[in-house]
């Protein structure tokens, strides 16, 4: 999937007069690689493990222009706390999002797909990327 990644950044990028440098690139590769969902802080000092170093305005301008590419998605729980996911590929990405503690917990679950899918043909709309973040308390902080 990454370079499926590359080509469709890199295509955002040249259609928005922006140059895919290596940091950027490094920054992509980066991300495809992640599993969880991550806080800038510790993606950026992952990044400055290597002998490369890379500026918290680069990241930070990288990350919008994923996110406006469609290749990111930003979840803002409720203390304010900003996580980025990376969705390469999806054409969905739900979430319930713990009040209390911040834990994110995916939603996968084909038949909520379906009934978005019937709302969305009843009004005669073209759905075409969903995302859902529900708030509430996890388990584990109910029991407190």
């Amino acid at each position: 999937m990454t370079k499926k990644a590359h080509k469709v950044f890199e295509a955002y990028l040249k259609d928005n007069d922006s140059r895919y440098t290596t940091q950027k690139r490094a920054i992509v590769e980066k991300i495809s690689k992640k599993k969880n969902h991550f806080e800038v802080d510790s993606f950026l000092a992952e990044m400055n493990k290597g002998n490369e170093r890379f500026s918290r305005a680069t990241v930070y301008r990288t990350l919008k222009q994923l996110l406006d590419a469609g290749l990111l998605q930003k979840i803002t729980a409720k203390d304010g706390r900003v996580y980025y996911e990376q969705n390469f590929g999806e054409s969905h990405h739900d979430h319930l999002i713990c009040n209390n503690c911040g834990k994110i917990i995916e939603i996968k679950d084909d038949k909520i797909g379906a009934i978005f899918n019937n709302y969305c043909d009843t009004l005669n709309f073209d759905m075409e990327y969903r995302s859902v973040h529900i708030y509430g308390t996890c388990k584990q902080c109910q029991k407190k």
